[in-house]
């Protein structure tokens, strides 16, 4: 009896030790993960759009859409896709969620927009083809962006039916010569629905000899 009991004995503060140590790893793991975590804001509501990939949200200023690049609103289908986003979002309540930086180097918050259905506002514009991807900065939904691009480029949907849709691969409002002998138009006749876009230097109504 009495070895069993000093058995127990010794066995208890190794429990208790134990106990301690998971303790600790469970509040360092619930640390890590709070961390990971991205960092979201409570729902606010959209008070203006500024063009197709920028809000004014009520209380965090201009937000920039991560990932999204759509026309300038005074740019060709520039009006299209700001009157997509302004139908999509103006006047609702949306939620932010960040990524690695939270703002851009005009001061514009960056951020992934949220509606309260589950809509993912940035992930919308792409697939129907109101934006095209942002290919030059790292994101977190760069590859399933990429990828609905893909789909929409595919299905002509919203600027990809477009003449710069079809031939403007750079997305800068233009079709250069460039573009114009990789997409087979070249050389490009006055008439041709690509001419509009492109550079008549001489004016003689032929682009891209």
């Amino acid at each position: 009896m009495v070895r069993s009991f000093g058995s127990l004995s010794a066995e208890v503060p190794n429990a208790q030790a134990q106990h301690k140590v998971l303790s600790l790893v469970r509040l360092g793991a619930a640390i890590v993960l709070t961390c990971l975590a991205p960092s979201l804001v409570h729902a606010q509501v959209v008070e203006e759009i500024i063009d197709g990939d920028s809000l004014r949200v009520r209380g965090i200023g201009e937000v920039r859409l991560i990932g999204v690049d759509t026309p300038e609103w005074n740019a060709p289908f520039g009006k299209e896709a700001s009157d997509f986003t302004k139908r999509l979002v103006e006047g609702k309540r949306v939620r932010l969620q960040y990524d690695q930086e939270k703002t851009d180097k005009y001061g514009r918050t960056l951020a992934y927009v949220y509606l309260p259905s589950g809509v993912f506002v940035n992930e919308k514009i792409i697939r129907q083809g109101y934006g095209r991807l942002i290919r030059r900065f790292p994101f977190r939904h760069r590859d399933r962006f990429q990828r609905y691009e893909r789909e929409a480029r595919r299905a002509g949907r919203g600027l990809w039916g477009s003449v710069l849709g079809r031939y403007d691969d750079n997305g800068n409002g233009r079709i250069t010569c460039a573009e114009a002998r990789r997409h087979g138009i070249a050389p490009v006749r006055r008439g041709h629905p690509a001419y509009t876009y492109m550079h008549d230097a001489n004016n003689d109504g032929i682009v891209c000899r």
